[in-house]
């Protein structure tokens, strides 16, 4: 029976090993910046070996920047709602939770500022803004706007208020303990201003709604194939042979280190 789940098994070690990547990437970006942080300090962090680090990035840093920005638009923990606007806020309270915690987010709203960004590894921006366009465009059909509102200047808006609601508060605070807070509110001043005034006691702004839909959704994610307490990572993985094995090609070390 044990060995029906070793594919299972081996397939979530390479997952694991690749989301440690990430994370450790994503505490250097934000300590040491992208550019002063090296290939070698990326595995040094993860605590892989070269060949693993390139089995999964083969562009070298690089890749790992472009994978951390695509990872930042997620709807994780979204869940559909009666309003509309209750999901606009709900994305924006998942994603003000998840960024007070996790450090590979910090480091793509960081990425996302640099001049080079859309022609290297990416921005999450024009996803976010078409996102939001979605969302007030369905608000709008359902009779939940006020008349004046522009939805794609408003779309712009909410994004860039609130990453710069964020980048702010972390100055100011040298900690992202209040961001939730703060994205409340200002999501509560925003709804305000463009919601029908009868829609608005029915809207959910609490300052712990993120950390609520995305703990929700966390727990619906769990593995079932596992058995409560069992590790996913036991078993060895292709991931970690032998480096002779995992070399990358000989242009992937130009990539970026």
């Amino acid at each position: 029976m044990s060995n029906l789940r070793r594919p299972r098994r081996r397939q979530q070690r390479a997952i694991d090993t690749r989301q440690r990547i990430l994370d450790s990437a994503g505490a250097l970006f934000v300590a040491d910046s992208y550019e002063g942080t090296s290939v070698s300090d990326l595995i040094t962090a993860a605590r892989t070996s070269k060949g693993a680090f390139y089995r999964h990035f083969p562009g070298g840093k690089l890749e790992v920047a472009s994978a951390i920005m695509e990872d930042t638009l997620s709807m994780d923990g979204l869940q559909k709602q009666r309003i509309m606007l209750q999901e606009l806020v709900d994305i924006g309270m998942i994603l003000a939770h998840r960024i007070s915690r996790e450090s590979a987010l910090q480091a793509a709203l960081m990425l996302s500022f640099h001049g080079t960004a859309p022609e290297t590894y990416g921005t999450p921006w024009p996803d976010w803004i078409v996102f939001n366009t979605g969302q007030l465009t369905e608000a709008r059909r359902r009779g939940e706007l006020k008349p004046f509102v522009d939805l794609e200047e408003q779309a712009h808006q909410v994004a860039g208020a609130w990453a710069g609601l964020v980048l702010i508060s972390n100055t100011l605070d040298r900690h992202m303990g209040n961001v939730e807070a703060r994205v409340s509110r200002m999501y509560r001043n925003l709804v305000t201003a463009i919601a029908v005034p009868e829609l608005l006691p029915e809207i959910d702004f609490s300052v712990d709604r993120g950390k609520n839909l995305y703990a929700a959704f966390l727990e619906g994610a769990s593995d079932p194939d596992l058995p409560p307490g069992e590790p996913a990572d036991e078993l060895p993985d292709q991931d970690e042979a032998p480096e002779e094995l995992e070399e990358p090609s000989e242009h992937a070390g130009e990539l970026l280190d």
